[in-house]
């Protein structure tokens, strides 16, 4: 039957440490997607961020090729029009905005152009967040955003914390938060949460249905927890060397590092030769 459609995470599996994509990487994502597979990028990031790497690999503005964005929460094509989207609600933000400030945790919301925080201290890996993905960061209060006769999506809030606090507060966090948002592991440093049930295994599902594809058909690369759930999805599970203890348990392979052959390696296994 044959691989048809490749889901590539972005950071640490398709970029290299310097945030590049390899000039491999290029060649042969773009000779694949000439044969007719589709190459769908699939990140925490807003697609903002994403559309550098989609120019490189020739995907920009198409009606047929595709991206997945926020971790899941967000399906489009890549001129825009979006696919499938999930959101939490207003309240829930409210909610977990209190609690994180009881437990001086910072947080901020992150929309498609815009990212919030409420606090007047920005750590550097948050404010380097906001100059990665492109999102101009807006200092706000809680007060002003209730207040606000338009609220924001509710797309996607991330903690920033260092390794141990977050570990520590995945294991507290409040059944209700659990209930309402998708806690998503996205870097030691960071925990993400999105609409609840949402990922990338999630959306990589509501894509290939609406391609009327097979999980057979779908192969997935990632090196972080967040792309365990679609590596399990894909027919074809692919960690990048290095990756996260999870993900390597949860892979059907292990391919190479990102700042070598690991993209080109495994395409070529299991795309060209499969």
């Amino acid at each position: 039957m044959g691989i048809k459609l490749v889901a590539i995470d972005l950071d640490g599996t398709l970029l290299n440490d310097s945030g590049k994509i390899l000039p491999n990487s290029i060649q042969i994502l773009k000779s694949i997607k000439k044969s007719g597979v589709k190459v769908v990028l699939t990140t925490g990031r807003p697609l903002v961020s994403v559309k550098t790497f989609l120019d490189e690999l020739g995907l920009t503005d198409q009606e047929d090729q595709y991206v997945i964005t926020f971790n899941g929460s967000i399906i489009e094509n890549t001129k825009g029009k979006v696919i499938k989207q999930k959101v939490f609600d207003f309240q829930t933000f409210v909610d977990f905005e209190l609690w994180a400030e009881r437990h001086q945790l910072y947080n901020q919301l992150e929309t498609q152009n815009t990212l919030y925080t409420t606090s007047s201290y920005i750590p550097i890996d948050a404010a380097h967040e906001s100059w990665k993905n492109k999102l101009p960061m807006k200092v706000t209060t809680l007060h002003d955003l209730i207040d606000s006769p338009k609220k924001p999506e509710m797309l996607k809030i991330m903690a920033v914390a260092p390794k141990a606090k977050l570990d520590q507060i995945q294991k507290e966090l409040p059944q209700i938060f659990a209930e309402k948002l998708s806690p998503i592991r996205s870097e030691p440093e960071y925990l993400d949460f999105a609409a609840p049930n949402v990922d990338k295994g999630w959306a990589l599902k509501q894509l290939t249905e609406y391609l009327h594809l097979l999980p057979n058909e779908v192969m997935a690369l990632g090196n972080a927890d967040n792309d365990i759930p679609m590596v399990k999805f894909a027919g074809t599970g692919v960690a990048m060397e290095k990756s996260t203890p999870n993900l390597l348990k949860n892979a059907d392979f292990v391919t190479g590092s990102n700042n070598t052959s690991g993209i080109r390696d495994a395409i070529e296994l299991f795309v060209l030769q499969g």
